[in-house]
């Protein structure tokens, strides 16, 4: 049995209250007002009983020192913030690296009760995905409207969007925060729709290529796994694909993610998703599209268009001879890097 002392806190790693060893403690005094009040503050570390995960918490209270001794209830704030709501699963599945920003910029704004700011965040994302889905439109009526013209918004959605949105004008304009149980319906409307037109249609496509094609063999679920499943002709693109790259630098590092190879110097230059299936690879480099000629047969511009991995020009490989021709284009990725 222990002899450290147990209370109850909010665990962020279990998202529950359990119990926790106060692992040390610190306590002092000090004058805030000579005729009324001094205050103590409480320092605590706690471990949770479960999981150990370690948090500090700080108890502040005012006490009244003049005439009878009346006491205040403990203030109590805890260090890393109390996460009442976490991002979604499919977080780091967002094909898009400024919406995983917003999203986690929105995510911290909770952690500290920023009700303004996850409000008109929730708009900003919603701003986001209209640019991703159907393109810059000038105005957000007019790209919510672009959505529902192109079938990828229905009527009733838009209807059930239309509060969200108000909301988030609200909260932006005229200093109003929604409670709690608002914001939980404002955000769980938003993260439905961005799982809906962003999230959802890639992770169908890595599933379409997971499924074996009458073949008792297992299903690739990493990208390493892919490309050990890739067929012969579809990985001897592959490995001269990564030799080319490769030997563009001694400084050049791999990075297995979960849908795609990532290659990077001092950040990401090169992002290779293999399709085993489609018998294809794609390569999304950082390069501006308006500053090279596109060739419409392997190249596309993917600004306004959601992916997996980072870069702005999507490149399509499907043999050898293309690495070739698009290998300056990799070198120039490379050097920006």
């Amino acid at each position: 049995m222990t002899d450290k002392t147990i209370e109850k806190f909010f665990c962020n790693a279990c998202k529950q209250e359990t119990k926790h060893f106060v692992q040390a403690e610190y306590e002092k005094e000090d004058q805030t007002d000579e005729k009324f009040r001094s205050y103590v503050q409480h320092l605590l570390i706690v471990e949770c009983c479960g999981c150990e995960h370690l948090v500090m918490v700080k108890r502040t209270r005012f006490d009244n020192t003049a005439g009878l001794k009346l006491l205040s209830p403990w203030y109590e704030e805890i260090y890393p913030p109390v996460t009442y709501r976490s991002p979604p699963p499919w977080f780091e599945d967002l094909p898009d690296e400024t919406l995983r920003k917003i999203s986690a910029e929105l995510y911290k704004s909770l952690q500290t009760s920023s009700h303004y700011l996850a409000t008109f965040g929730s708009r900003t994302l919603i701003d986001r995905l209209i640019v991703l889905t159907v393109g810059d439109k000038g105005s957000f009526q007019k790209g919510l409207r672009a959505l529902e013209d192109t079938g990828k918004l229905s009527s009733h959605e838009r209807e059930c969007l239309n509060p969200v949105v108000g909301a988030g004008n609200a909260a932006a304009h005229r200093g109003w925060a929604p409670s709690q149980e608002q914001l939980t319906v404002i955000l769980d409307t938003v993260e439905g729709l961005i799982y809906r037109l962003l999230v959802r249609p890639k992770l169908l496509e890595e599933l379409e290529e997971a499924v074996p094609i009458r073949s008792n063999s297992k299903k690739p679920k990493t990208v390493q796994n892919k490309i050990d499943a890739a067929p012969k002709e579809l990985r001897a693109v592959y490995d001269e694909l990564a030799s080319v790259i490769n030997a563009l630098g001694e400084d050049i590092t791999t990075h297995p993610q979960k849908h795609y190879m990532a290659f990077r110097r001092k950040r990401n230059f090169a992002s290779v998703q293999i399709y085993n299936q489609k018998g294809l690879i794609r390569v999304y480099l950082n390069i501006d599209p308006d500053s090279i000629e596109p060739d419409s047969a392997r190249m596309r511009d993917v600004r306004q268009i959601g992916h997996f991995g980072t870069g702005d020009l999507e490149i399509t490989i499907k043999s050898k001879k293309d690495i070739g021709r698009l290998s300056e284009l990799i070198a120039k990725s490379y050097d920006a890097s």
